[in-house]
């Protein structure tokens, strides 16, 4: 019996998911736009080998930068469409991505961040690498989703006050909308000029990979929300897992019954990650490069173990993972997402060294 090629898979791999988004178009343009755009991140990134994890600790590890300078492109790309949208539409998406500067906030990312390192993903990038055949990652979801809600269980208890007390600054709204998409910029350029002083090699361009996947991020992110009315998340589709199944086994009818009134949210969200995994995966067929990969130690299980439930922890209380409370944040013009990307990069120092210290 002859099997078939890793490319012939990868074709046959994309016919199936252009009859899924068929199937969905059935039920509802969203949910197809929601299957679409995973999948469309799915290929971005695995093509690309944009990784946010790599950006946060190839500065410290290397001292390369071009992970980050590109990460700080997609923002100037995703900036300038998110602005046109926000000053267009009167107000109307002001508030889109903006979150409060809080305690929580920081906590939060810091608390990602060590978990991504741990763990050798980011919420995005743990679809990717299951995509990839890294079967490990599978143990990371489900950690990450546990982390998520266990966060859950206390958020309105002890986190919600603390955000709610806590100032939101879009700069548009704060400084007007000449001197605060001013103020964006010159913070992005900033850490930009700040990347290239630090890398090895500033005289040399950005990996011409990492750039076409910036841009392609970038201006994939600003379609979402034209098309969507909404930002694109990861971390978010965990709240309607921990939610639905909640209320389905535990809450009363009426309970589920209000989680069904969501369900479009709840299965989009869903959707598109799922989409993030199988985009990846055709994109890795197609280049015959699929290896699946098996779990060679204990230590690599603990580490995933311990780093997703940080990161599901962390999204809870941040309102967000790398996607939501930084990318997306930042090129929404939110002074919160700059705060989430320092904190992050601090947790991402403390988990290098953690796992330098027990590995």
């Amino acid at each position: 019996m002859k099997f078939l090629t890793q490319k012939s898979t990868a074709f046959l791999l994309l016919m199936l998911s252009a009859a899924t988004g068929l199937l969905l178009l059935t039920f509802s343009h969203n949910l197809m736009y929601y299957w679409l755009f995973g999948l469309g991140f799915g290929i971005i990134l695995q093509r690309s080998h944009v990784c946010f994890v790599s950006a946060a600790s190839d500065p410290i590890l290397s001292q390369s930068t071009d992970q980050f300078r590109s990460i700080l492109i997609a923002i100037l790309i995703a900036s300038f469409g998110i602005s046109a949208i926000k000053y267009l539409s009167g107000g109307m998406f002001d508030t889109l991505g903006v979150a409060a500067v809080s305690i929580p906030l920081v906590l939060g990312a810091f608390l990602f961040g060590i978990g991504m390192e741990l763990a050798g993903c980011c919420c995005s990038g743990m679809f990717i690498r299951m995509g990839e055949g890294y079967s490990v990652h599978f143990i990371t979801f489900i950690f990450v989703v546990l982390g998520y809600t266990l966060g859950n269980t206390h958020y309105d208890q002890l986190w919600a006050p603390l955000v709610q007390q806590s100032p939101s600054i879009f700069f548009p709204e704060r400084f007007g909308w000449g001197l605060g998409v001013g103020i964006h910029i010159a913070i992005l350029m900033t850490f930009y000029i700040i990347a290239v002083k630090r890398d090895t090699q500033p005289a040399a361009n950005e990996n011409t990979a990492y750039l076409k996947g910036a841009i392609c991020l970038g201006i994939l992110s600003v379609i979402h929300i034209i098309l969507l009315n909404s930002q694109w998340s990861v971390s978010g589709a965990f709240y309607w897992i921990e939610g639905c199944t909640k209320n389905l086994f535990t809450g009363t009818i009426k309970d589920f019954l209000n989680c069904k009134a969501s369900i479009e949210v709840a299965a989009g969200s869903n959707l598109r990650n799922l989409g993030l995994l199988v985009g990846s995966l055709i994109s890795v067929l197609f280049s015959s490069q699929f290896n699946f990969r098996k779990i060679h130690s204990r230590q690599q299980v603990i580490k995933s173990v311990i780093g997703g439930s940080l990161m599901g922890y962390g999204a809870c209380i941040a309102g967000g993972c790398n996607i939501t409370a930084f990318f997306m944040a930042t090129a929404s013009l939110s002074l919160s997402g700059w705060v989430f990307m320092i904190a992050l990069f601090g947790g991402a120092f403390v988990g290098i060294k953690l796992l330098y210290k027990f590995v």
